[in-house]
């Protein structure tokens, strides 16, 4: 499935209701590739969907980096919850696996052997381009700026009447802007952008500065230096409550 765009399509009032938006990386070995995608797919994204259909969650995805370091991350879980309440109430909804599935979640994440899991990165809602269908990729940019404000008013005001002009045309599927919650200090991202898109190309031209970039007022922008721009794929993701 293809539905991660749904986590940002139902976040249409801008930084009214502050959704809030957890990535969550994860290191899995490749001796443990396959098992862990069972798990993800048939088993943590049903008590996660649970979750959503009850209100306690937004929108659950599983993304893979396609150009990992080495020995760095490779997958991410993305959590997305109504507001900060819901986002830090109780003991998490993957807790409920015994509930939903008849298994408890420490015994469907026992064999991974060292399944390395990073710090939590939260997010707030700024900006949201609604999507206009079934996304493959997502490019994630993190800026360290420290001009937050600054940029959500001129991406508001510039970036997104363009992308949202040209994004048919390019093979974008939608994008969104978000400001960090936690953690915050030195040398961490205060700020991040997404894109979303149909093919692997497309996103691939964005990356380079072509496609919905070309035409953009860049004299009118305050200059963005983004710290990491990592492309991912998407694996899978929930279907928002009907």
């Amino acid at each position: 499935m293809k539905n991660l765009l749904l986590v940002f399509t139902m976040l249409t009032s801008i930084a009214v209701s502050a959704q809030i938006i957890i990535f969550h990386p994860v290191k899995v070995p490749a001796d443990v590739n396959e098992h862990f995608l069972n798990v993800e797919l048939n088993y943590s994204k049903k008590t996660a969907q649970a979750a959503v259909d009850n209100g306690e969650l937004q929108t659950w995805a599983l993304l893979q980096h396609t150009n990992p370091e080495p020995d760095g991350f490779n997958y991410m879980w993305v959590n997305v919850y109504k507001d900060i309440k819901s986002a830090t109430s109780g003991p998490g909804w993957w807790s409920n696996s015994k509930e939903v599935l008849g298994v408890e979640s420490s015994v469907l994440y026992s064999g991974f052997g060292e399944l390395e899991m990073g710090r939590r990165y939260i997010y707030k809602q700024d900006i949201e381009l609604p999507a206009t269908g079934a996304a493959s990729y997502v490019i994630l940019n993190f800026t360290e700026s420290d001009k937050v404000d600054t940029h959500i008013k001129e991406l508001r005001k510039y970036v997104l009447p363009h992308f949202k002009k040209e994004m048919n045309d390019n093979g974008m599927i939608g994008f969104g802007v978000a400001s960090k919650v936690t953690p915050q200090g030195k040398d961490v991202a205060t700020m991040m952008t997404y894109d979303f898109y149909d093919t692997l190309t497309n996103a691939m031209i964005h990356l380079s500065g072509g496609g919905v970039i070309s035409g953009l007022p860049m004299d009118k922008i305050t200059n963005i230096s983004w710290t990491m721009r990592p492309l991912m794929k998407i694996v899978d993701s929930t279907v928002p409550k009907q």
